[in-house]
């Protein structure tokens, strides 16, 4: 029985073993595929995760890209709207430049040349030098047109702006720079006349005859009006005016300063020829009170002071440059 019992347990024991070793085979077998398994998939893994942080860069990279692209859009836009601008702004100023150059080519400036009647407010009448309505016993003569004339003259207008330095387009203004000449008719030379009667016989001197004259230099600043038309009128609202007079006053002064006025128009007649008409008053004062009665060889003679006060008025004609 012991020996029944004891072949038997070693016959199990036996086939335990055997029945073991393929299980532990197959244990250590698979085992070995286990540990193969996780090695490939932690490799897969850290494969991917290179990947992702390859493509994470790609995509840093990308929208770099982008956005320094659309920097340089808005750049590029930006810059060829300041070309825009800029060449905008220059045709202007372009365009500008040639109107102002257009307008200095135009003929603004005039040289013209007058003429017309010339009066004298008060006229030189009862001065020492002139006739002397006291001396007329002794033959002296009255001046002989009583204060009327004639004159001549000529003067340049400078153009200094064509808008009233851009007020307006509607009015220019010129420098005015004008001389002229006026003759009021023949008068006595009653000095003389007196002179010859007290030294002598009348006549022993004889007599001497003066051309009553005027010569008038004037500055002023003239006002013309752009009508869009052949005439353009103008204003002399004030000018300096320096007369000398031949002869000279009853106090032998010749010089005397004034304030002139004008007023007046010109027409375009042909290419640079202008030809207009004026109308000018010179206010020069003087002492128009001032009289005095002497006696002269027991003649009481009568002196006034001199006015030099006149108007003219005539026409011109002038040629522009």
């Amino acid at each position: 029985m012991k020996t029944i019992t004891k072949t038997t347990l070693i016959s199990l024991a036996v086939a335990s073993a055997i029945a073991a070793v393929p299980q532990a085979a197959f244990a250590h077998k698979t085992g070995k595929s286990h540990t193969h398994s996780s090695a490939t998939r932690s490799s897969s893994a850290v494969s991917t995760s290179s990947t992702d942080a390859r493509l994470r860069a790609m995509e840093a990279e990308i929208q770099a890209l982008r956005s320094q692209l659309n920097t340089t859009n808005t750049t590029a836009k930006s810059a060829l709207t300041n070309s825009q601008q800029n060449a905008a702004s220059e045709k202007v100023v372009e365009e500008k430049i040639a109107e102002h150059e257009a307008k200095s080519k135009e003929d603004d400036s005039t040289l013209y040349f007058r003429g017309g009647y010339a009066g004298m407010t008060h006229n030189r009448s009862d001065e020492l030098l002139t006739s002397n309505s006291g001396l007329n016993g002794l033959g002296i003569q009255n001046i002989s047109n009583g204060g009327a004339g004639w004159y001549i003259g000529a003067g340049i207008d400078h153009r200094l702006t064509n808008d009233l330095w851009g007020l307006t387009d509607l009015i220019a203004l010129d420098g005015e720079l004008m001389f002229e000449y006026k003759n009021f008719g023949q008068s006595t030379n009653t000095l003389v006349a007196a002179a010859s009667t007290a030294f002598g016989p009348a006549g022993t001197l004889g007599t001497i005859q003066n051309q009553i004259t005027q010569f008038t230099l004037a500055a002023s600043p003239k006002l013309k009006f752009n009508t869009g038309t052949i005439f353009t009128p103008w204003v002399i609202p004030f000018g300096l005016s320096m007369n000398v007079i031949s002869p000279p006053s009853s106090g032998v002064t010749v010089l005397n300063p004034g304030l002139m006025l004008g007023v007046g128009g010109e027409f375009a007649v042909w290419k640079a020829i202008v030809a207009g008409i004026d109308f000018r008053y010179n206010f020069t004062g003087g002492d128009l009170s001032y009289n005095n009665r002497v006696g002269l060889n027991g003649i009481p003679v009568r002196l006034k002071g001199m006015s030099t006060d006149g108007l003219t008025a005539g026409g011109y004609f002038g040629f522009k440059f």
